[in-house]
């Protein structure tokens, strides 16, 4: 009787056993999820300081990317691991005012991520004021601008407000204060720039005579 005791207990493990065993091969596990495709490595960053007008910006001497707006930017065209990459400025802003834009963090290699750090900064160009005399024979030139700066002239020639530069764009006023005695001056309003810092903007003529 024991031994057929045993011999039924023993078919009944085997058939849990392979019932068990049937379950799990019904229940399979899900299949793992695929990895996220890679971020593409583009190269990218801020600008900065725009007065309304565009800046266009090259990657590697290529991939021209113009920016109208102040704010995040990157360039779309993605960069391959460990490739060199240099930023620079291709046309700085003209209108409405002239611009001069620099860039920092400009170049590097791509690592294992994007590029986001490039900084752009564009401020508007300023200019020492002046113009032209001729005629002028004595003492006593005084030209103002804008009502509040001055100069007194006492040869002819070219003439530079002292300690004084505007943004493109501001009012140049200019008229004249003072003049010599026994001479009269008139003023007429120029467009010309001898350097690259300067802009003649007024040309004044002296002959004898009252004012």
């Amino acid at each position: 009787m024991t031994k057929f005791t045993q011999a039924v207990r023993s078919v009944l493990i085997a058939s849990i056993i392979t019932v068990l065993s049937g379950c799990g091969d019904d229940e399979k596990a899900p299949p793992a999820a695929a990895p996220a495709p890679p971020a593409p490595l583009t190269v990218g960053g801020t600008v900065s300081g725009l007065a309304g007008g565009e800046v266009v910006l090259q990657v590697n001497g290529g991939n021209d990317l113009t920016i109208k707006t102040n704010g995040k930017f990157k360039f779309p065209k993605p960069l391959n691991k460990g490739s060199a990459y240099a930023v620079t400025v291709k046309t700085p802003p003209s209108l409405p005012v002239k611009q001069t834009c620099t860039v920092s963090k400009d170049s590097g290699s791509i690592a294992g991520v994007a590029v986001n750090n490039v900084g752009v900064t564009c401020t508007t160009n300023s200019y020492a004021i002046g113009g032209t005399v001729k005629g002028l024979s004595g003492k006593g030139l005084v030209l103002e601008l804008k009502g509040v700066k001055e100069v007194t002239i006492s040869k002819n020639g070219n003439f530079k407000f002292p300690d004084t530069r505007l943004p493109d764009g501001s009012d140049f006023r200019v008229a004249i204060k003072a003049t010599p005695a026994g001479q009269r001056c008139e003023i007429n309003s120029i467009s010309s720039s001898p350097d690259s810092d300067t802009i003649n903007i007024v040309a004044v003529t002296c002959k004898k005579g009252r004012r």
